[in-house]
């Protein structure tokens, strides 16, 4: 792996895309507003370390914090403004010759179990906002640590952090075609955009489970009417925003059970029930287990 401070002269607007013999990775670090034009790009990922930036892919405006990561598509084209007291930005760059290995050797997999054959080198349907699994963020500071040491240990480490992450993606990748081609929409384009819509939304539940949520405000993130936004979720994931949100809560809710020792009360408001017994009586119906019974079994 490779480690620079990112610059200008890294990226250029001459519509070529760029490649890389080597993972690489890009950081810049500023105490006040950096304006960084558009350039294309490889297939990467970028994240705030800290603060937060405001970012431009293909024309499309999204925000990005400390509790996000953004996947690009290669021949993408990017931009970015750090926010008033600059940020901590970190792109990385996934080699490309092992990037396409990857993929094509998890989507021959996958594909030899009976699935329809798939692009798997685009990877537009998941170049969105990732908030479930913002947690892969927590692989970069190590990156860095690491640097550009040439000690064989590190330069190990180093590459099996970017695999896992880079796996990740591609399983992500590889999901979001099996769910987009459950919507009815004929025309490509128009499913691409309507995918990465429910599934921002859907990542925005996973991470915000725990706090009230309405259908309208769903659908204020899917820039989508409420009947059209719920007609088209339920199409992709077989189950209402309420359905999922539901067992996303008890997923949790069986998580905090197993792994520490706050009262039911507690892990029933922890999750976003408001109501001890609804709580209960759901948690019983799903598992066959009052959360009592369920925590004394483990």
């Amino acid at each position: 792996m490779i480690l620079k401070h990112l610059s200008k002269r890294h990226f250029v607007s001459t519509g070529d895309i760029p490649t890389f013999p080597d993972h690489c990775l890009f950081l810049m670090k500023s105490q006040s507003p950096v304006d960084f034009p558009g350039y294309f790009t490889a297939f990467s990922m970028v994240a705030m370390l800290k603060g937060w930036g405001k970012f431009n892919i293909n024309g499309s405006r999204v925000t990005l914090d400390e509790n996000s990561f953004l996947v690009v598509n290669r021949g993408s084209t990017l931009s970015f403004t750090l926010g008033k007291s600059g940020g901590y930005v970190v792109i990385l760059c996934f080699n490309t010759t092992l990037a396409d290995l990857v993929a094509r050797k998890i989507f021959f997999r996958k594909e030899s179990t009976g699935f329809p054959a798939s692009a798997p080198g685009d990877f537009s349907l998941v170049e969105h906002v990732h908030y479930e699994n913002a947690s892969l963020k927590q692989h970069l500071p190590a990156l860095i640590a690491l640097g550009n040491s040439c000690a064989s240990f590190h330069a190990l480490k180093a590459d099996m952090i970017v695999r896992s992450i880079l796996e990740y993606i591609i399983h992500e990748n590889y999901s979001a075609i099996q769910v987009s081609s459950k919507l009815k929409v004929v025309k490509t384009s128009t499913r691409i955009d309507l995918y990465k819509r429910l599934a921002i939304t859907k990542n925005w539940m996973d991470s915000n489970h725990a706090d009230p949520i309405k259908l309208d405000h769903l659908a204020d993130i899917s820039m989508l009417n409420a009947e059209h936004f719920l007609r088209l979720f339920k199409q992709a994931y077989g189950k209402t925003p309420y359905q999922y949100l539901k067992s996303v809560r008890l997923s949790h809710a069986k998580e905090l059970l197993r792994t520490t020792d706050l009262p039911v009360s507690a892990v029933c408001h922890e999750v976003g029930f408001e109501s001890i017994s609804s709580f209960s009586i759901l948690f019983k119906q799903c598992t066959g287990q009052s959360p009592t019974q369920f925590r004394g079994k483990i």
